[in-house]
């Protein structure tokens, strides 16, 4: 079984480039990128400023960065799902379960996942849940 080439970082930044082109795209050099732009949840969710940074061997960074502190529901004093709760840098996938690799696009794939990222933390605003299952960072609860 042959196993898909690795995507170069032009291929990452032509994709982002033409899925996400209403964001900046921006390549410091050969071997790493940054997208910055606003997305929503859904046509009817909140807009966030959002940053993904992307090195040649390493996974994509996630980051929220407005609004500047997000939002928690009434007696929680973190973030859900997040690597760094100061930084709001953002956990979308499980790194051991293989789910994300550089062969798949960061616009077909990281850049969907932090819009439902960004629905799931809408609905835990309102339910004080959180519904996006998955494990989180520190923590072994598969859901």
């Amino acid at each position: 079984m042959n196993k898909p080439p690795k995507l170069t970082i032009a291929q990452q930044y032509a994709a982002l480039k033409r899925n996400y082109g209403f964001g900046e795209t921006k390549m410091s050099t050969y071997s790493q990128i940054f997208w910055e732009g606003k997305l929503k949840s859904s046509p009817l969710g909140d807009e966030y400023l959002v940053r993904v940074t992307y090195k040649k061997d390493d996974s994509p960074k996630i980051y929220v960065l407005e609004p500047k502190e997000l939002k928690l529901p009434e007696g929680k004093n973190k973030l859900e799902h997040v690597y760094d709760h100061k930084k709001q840098k953002l956990c979308l996938y499980y790194p051991k379960a293989k789910e994300w690799n550089d062969t798949k696009t960061i616009a077909s794939t990281i850049m969907p996942w932090t819009m439902e990222w960004l629905y799931h933390y809408e609905m835990w605003l309102i339910t004080d849940e959180w519904l996006g299952g998955g494990i989180h960072p520190g923590g072994n609860n598969l859901k």
